[in-house]
């Protein structure tokens, strides 16, 4: 089951910071490369920065096995990383 996850989640330029409810600790992920596409922008992290049963993130959509991708809706600007 997939769920959403309480968390701040702060796009900077070419770096994401994901605070979650409850945690100390940031997950700090850099940014490698976006996609933009029709409703938004796909941004692809460096690591997982979710957890294998979340699929939105501070109200983000988030998926990836292998590193996280972060799904910026177009009303939100996205920074683009220098890949």
């Amino acid at each position: 089951m997939e769920t959403t996850t309480e968390a701040n989640v702060h796009l900077g330029d070419g770096i994401v910071v994901v605070r979650r409810k409850g945690s100390s600790s940031p997950a700090i992920a850099n940014v490698l490369g976006s996609v933009p596409f029709d409703g938004g922008t796909s941004l692809y992290l460096d690591r997982l920065i979710h957890k294998p049963y979340e699929s939105e993130l501070g109200g983000y959509g988030i998926m990836g096995a292998i590193s996280s991708i972060l799904i910026v809706p177009q009303a939100q600007s996205a920074p683009v990383a220098d890949a």
